[in-house]
């Protein structure tokens, strides 16, 4: 689907729906009929109450003036159903059984045209969800990452499963009723207003009192769904957080601790769950003293009509299933203001999402190799307020290896983030082969990078899909090529599923160092041009750090890497090895040179890069 300027939460759910315009045609025209047809039932029944009345010889149809749909009403509605079906001088048991057989062949018609438009219904329903959702979705994966980075997972879980199933449950829900209810309320009406306006006036009161006690409680209803929806998404939010940390959990013998969260978390629902019900269904006892009121109302009313020789017996018996037939057309209009209520409170939550723009803007320009240089003029970048880096100027040529060293919080991992355009300078510019990045594609301009992060999370699918993620048209002999360029050939080649093997959520079921190769054999499979490798070999035990980091020594070679370093072993070789500190650059140059002059690089080697028990020693040169 084409972006849509959306102008509201209504119109939002209207343009995904009206997408379906032939179901929805199919849809009303099936309605309108069972409509009809449970609108017949009642009258076509009338002949037998002349039947029960005693006329047991025959049924006559004999009137001083001929009926008609211009002069049709309650009294006389039997005399032209007798006329229309041949009733008239049959036997009274004939009748009877001509009489049950429409009507049943009426219910039976007006069930299969229901059956019909519940299969479209759904099939409109599911649909419109399913477009509604992938259009949400991919809306979402546009945002820049500051976007995620504060939201819950959970919470955006629940916003476009929960929230906007609710929207399209409910917009379905109001679309049945508007086409139904209206049908039957005018086709009742026109019969009850022929018949007795009085009456007719008594029925539209007791309507409108409903109508009214409907639309009493609608804000309610709108704040408490509102409320009840937010602390869905919480708990959402929060159970998505303790499983995706159950390592930590059982780790800290925590799950009693958890328990009693999330116990809290479910009180704290009781009484949003039990106001928002109340607010729905509050109206509910109003409705049945009204209805209660309203029946008795029209017995009264239709019998004093009666004895006053205003209406037939068959009109007083049919103005009685009627009139009280009439009233739930209207109280389902009433309830549309509820539905609506309820449809506009979760509605609202994914219109919120949309309206969210990123904040990295994509340019135009096309990129499709890097030929010379990368360069930080002026660079300065703040979040939340906070600077994080202060006036870098860095260039990086192609081809060079270059590292990036300092302690924690020193602005390493942001200088990878702005190259790889997930935020955009505060101040100054980045250039690569003199554009700014600025002006580029942006998928096409990342899709120059492989990136190997410190932890890298796999998906729960098979090794191929992993190594494979995000490229088309990669070979099987590809990613054997860059397992085997990533130290992972051989422990893959081992499993019994070899390429296909499962690897669980977040690649739980491999080991970390099996993971981190994998992850590098992802980067490089589509041969990328420049390499950004975060802390590739921390938290890893001797011998994994030792075959990723002879992984990482054969992928570097003749690309342009940027290393974040973690280990000494990465940045011996750089071509040129930048220390930050405090999100400045402190100095600049190869390693032999940094440990002579720079004190912070100098401790960094001495405390973090130890070489087995003796101290750093210098290279040879």
């Amino acid at each position: 689907m084409k972006p849509i300027d959306f102008k509201s939460p209504t119109r939002l759910l209207l343009a995904f729906l009206f997408q379906h315009k032939r179901n929805l045609v199919y849809l009303v025209i099936l309605w309108l009929g069972a409509a009809g047809l449970a609108a017949a039932q009642p009258l076509v029944m009338a002949p037998i109450v002349q039947v029960a009345l005693g006329q047991t010889e025959a049924v006559s149809g004999a009137t001083e003036q001929p009926v008609s749909i211009s002069n049709l009403d309650l009294n006389n509605v039997d005399q032209l159903v007798s006329g229309i079906l041949g009733l008239e001088g049959l036997r009274p048991w004939d009748v009877v059984l001509i009489l049950s057989g429409l009507f049943l062949a009426l219910v039976v018609f007006a069930t299969l045209l229901e059956t019909i438009a519940f299969y479209f219904l759904t099939r409109t329903r599911v649909s419109v969800l399913r477009n509604l959702q992938e259009y949400v979705f991919k809306h979402l994966l546009s945002l820049s990452l500051d976007f995620f980075n504060q939201q819950r997972t959970g919470s955006l879980v629940s916003r476009l499963e929960q929230d906007a199933t609710a929207s399209v449950n409910s917009l379905m829900g109001i679309l049945k009723s508007a086409t139904i209810a209206p049908v039957m309320a005018l086709i009742y009406g026109i019969m009850l207003v022929r018949t007795n306006l009085q009456l007719m006036l008594l029925v539209s009161l007791i309507g409108g009192a409903q109508w009214f006690s409907a639309r009493l409680l609608r804000n309610q209803i709108r704040k408490y769904v509102t409320a009840e929806f937010d602390l869905i998404a919480s708990v959402h939010g929060y159970l998505t957080e303790i499983f995706q940390n159950i390592r930590v959990v059982k780790s800290f013998v925590a799950e009693r601790f958890e328990n009693i969260r999330l116990s809290r978390k479910f009180s704290g629902m009781i009484p949003v769950h039990v106001r928002r019900a109340v607010s729905k269904h509050g109206q509910e006892p109003l409705v049945a003293i009204i209805n209660a009121v309203g029946n008795v109302s029209i017995l009264l009313l239709s019998a004093r009509e009666l004895l006053d020789g205003n209406l037939t017996v068959v009109g007083f018996f049919l103005f009685l299933y009627v009139g009280r037939a009439m009233i739930q057309p209207i109280s389902q209009m009433a309830q549309i203001y509820a539905d609506y209520q309820e449809m506009s409170a979760a509605a609202e939550r994914v219109y919120g999402i949309l309206q969210v723009r990123p904040t990295i803007v994509d340019g135009g320009l096309q990129l499709n190799n890097f030929t010379r240089t990368i360069q930080f003029k002026d660079v300065s970048f703040s979040y939340g307020g906070e600077p994080v880096l202060s006036h870098i100027n860095i260039e990086i040529g192609r081809g060079q290896t270059i590292a990036l060293v300092g302690p924690s919080g020193a602005g390493k991992s942001t200088f990878t983030d702005l190259l790889l355009r997930f935020y955009d300078p505060s101040e100054g510019s980045i250039t690569i082969d003199g554009h700014d990045l600025r002006n580029l594609q942006i998928a096409n301009y990342r899709s120059l990078f492989g990136v190997v992060a410190q932890e890298n999370l796999l998906f729960n699918e098979t090794i191929a899909s992993n190594i494979s993620y995000g490229r088309e048209g990669i070979s099987r002999e590809q990613m054997a090529t860059a397992a085997e360029a990533a130290n992972a050939a051989e422990f893959i080649e081992a499993l019994p599923n070899s390429y296909e093997t499962l690897v669980g959520d977040r690649g739980i079921r491999l080991s970390g160092g099996q993971r981190q190769r994998i992850a590098i054999a992802r980067a490089i499979v589509h041969r990328p041009e420049i390499l950004i490798l975060d802390e590739a070999t921390s938290s890893l035990d001797t011998e994994s750090e030792r075959l990723v980091q002879a992984a990482i020594d054969r992928v570097v070679q003749g690309r342009t890497s940027v290393v974040i370093a973690h280990r000494l072993s990465t940045v011996l070789h750089a071509d040129r090895i930048i220390v930050l500190e405090n999100g400045h650059v402190l100095d600049n140059g190869q390693h032999n040179e940094l440990y002579a002059r720079c004190a912070l690089y100098r401790r960094l080697c001495d405390l973090q890069f130890k070489m087995d028990e003796e101290p750093l020693v210098r290279l040879p040169g």
